[in-house]
């Protein structure tokens, strides 16, 4: 009998018995201002909206993430060091990402990553932050048996901030650093930028240029192709006209200047740069929350983006695992567009369920022929992560499929519950249909080839548990299905599992 329904029970048996196991301070919180009436408890047991009754400023420079209050300092030149970072294990299970049993696709691997940072604080002026990522990425079974492991050491931030510029309403950050809207739909990266800010009152803007300097890992001594000699300039423009609501513009520009790669040249195959494109996108959003008596809270969003500019694509033809060749070189004009839209609403009903419906598209190309690209693509520097409630993000299209938004449309309901004002639980059901029939799906975890003839995908449900109800210690399952539709011709009805489990002790 196969070893392979044997390994396969007994990896699922250990991840979902850790899953149903589980049953702000940081470094810089530089926010340039802050006013209103003070926060007042909700009536309701755990959705205090902590700060809904406060104007925040949306522009806060930090690293990003939760560090415990009484992290380790030390005194350097009269001045304070802050030591601290975090370590994130993260096992992970996925089965039949090619959506035929039939393939030797199965793995499970054991992500482990050690997060060293150093925040320096000269005076309320002047700050400077390191942060530096020791990883171990192993494969701890593969039903191929080829097991692989990725290990390095990555620079992720590396900055100097000036506050208030020449006591000015401008602020600087010059280095490394991440930037990153509140949906990630825009952007979410660690970039070399030069980033200036402004707030006054309701209004709140920011402004970087980026280029990648170098690598951002040991193991590779070479920019990644898709980013190198890439100028991106890049900003946003936020008016907060209520407390709890706020308009945004944003705007991203992408010069590419990195090495044509014509048709017949040799390439190593991790060189290969499949586009080239000097784009831009322009968009906005309009996001907040308001309260309804005796119903409730509805939380809603709707962001929307235009792309256009020019883009030469390049595909290949592998010669061996070291080496590729251009096999052809296509320059297009680029017109498309974007948008992804949804309410929640928060309940007062017992246990104080949360309900979200969204609806996000992106445009096809209809005519592939006609010398212009009509399909959406995002920055490149996206993430698409979220809090519907709770402290911790999860990916809202999608946990194990988790598609770029191009040529799109993805259905999204989900019901969630939170645990306590830190914690929830969230099942989440997506519906994924293509705007136009294609052969190609940009960007998905799942390695399967549409048959270009029918749009409908398939569809995901999610259970994703979030806790964080210990001072260190944060902790997120993710269990995932996808159900492949007839866009898959044969292999319609045949499915891909995913099982996610992440432990983040901060320090």
């Amino acid at each position: 009998m196969s070893s392979k329904p044997f390994k396969i029970t007994i990896i699922k048996s250990a991840l979902l018995a850790g899953g149903a196991l589980l049953s702000q301070s940081v470094f810089a919180d530089a926010s340039l201002q802050q006013a209103g009436a003070s926060t007042k408890r909700a009536d309701n047991a755990f959705r205090q909206d902590n700060g809904d009754t406060v104007r925040k400023e949306p522009l806060r420079i930090n690293p990003g993430d939760k560090r415990p209050a009484d992290q380790f300092k030390v005194d350097v030149f009269g001045h304070p060091l802050t030591i601290g970072g975090a370590y994130e294990l993260e096992p992970r299970y996925v089965e039949d990402r090619r959506l035929d049993p039939r393939r030797d696709d199965d793995v499970a691997n054991v992500y482990q990553d050690l997060k060293l940072e150093l925040f320096y604080q000269w005076s309320k002026s002047l700050s400077f932050f390191v942060q530096s990522d020791v990883y171990y990425d192993p494969e701890v079974y593969t039903e191929s048996g080829l097991d692989q492991y990725e290990a390095g050491i990555k620079l992720t931030q590396a900055w100097l901030f000036v506050h208030q510029l020449l006591d000015s309403g401008f602020s600087l950050q010059l280095g490394r650093q991440r930037i990153a809207d509140k949906r990630q739909w825009w952007w979410n990266d660690e970039l070399d930028a030069a980033r200036l800010y402004f707030g006054e009152n309701t209004l709140f803007a920011e402004l970087a240029i980026a280029k990648e300097l170098g690598s951002k890992q040991s193991d590779q001594d070479f920019i990644d192709p898709v980013s190198d000699r890439v100028v991106r300039l890049m900003g946003d423009m936020v008016w907060q006209w209520d407390p709890k609501q706020n308009l945004s513009l944003f705007f991203l520009s992408q010069f590419d200047n990195s090495d044509n790669q014509r048709p017949g040249d040799l390439i190593r195959a991790n060189r290969k740069d499949s586009s080239d494109g000097d784009l831009n996108w322009f968009g906005g959003r309009a996001m907040g929350k308001f309260k309804i008596e005796h119903v409730g809270k509805i939380g809603y969003w709707l962001d929307s983006a235009l792309v256009f500019g020019e883009e030469t694509t390049q595909t290949f033809t592998d010669i061996n695992s070291n080496f590729s060749r251009v096999r052809a070189q296509t320059p297009r004009h680029v017109a498309a567009w974007g948008m992804d839209a949804g309410i929640t609403w928060y309940s007062n009903l017992f246990l104080e369920p949360y309900l979200t419906v969204g609806y996000a598209y992106g445009s096809g190309d209809t005519n592939p022929n006609d010398g212009t690209d009509s399909a959406y693509r995002q920055s490149g520097i996206h993430n698409n992560k979220i809090k519907l409630s709770g402290s911790q993000r999860f990916r809202y299209y999608g946990e194990l499929f988790r598609p770029e938004l191009s040529n799109l449309n993805i259905m999204t309901a989900a019901l969630g519950f939170p645990i306590s004002e830190q914690s929830s639980i969230d099942l989440l059901y997506h519906h994924y249909e293509q705007a136009t029939p294609s052969s190609v799906i940009r960007d998905s975890r799942i390695r399967a080839t549409p048959n270009g003839r029918s749009g409908t995908l398939g569809d995901e449900f999610d259970l994703v548990l979030s806790l964080d109800e210990w001072k260190h210690l944060q902790v997120q399952f993710a269990g995932s299905v996808f159900m492949a539709g007839p866009a898959f011709g044969a292999l319609e009805g045949n499915n891909s599992f995913q099982l996610d489990l992440t432990f983040k002790y901060s320090f």
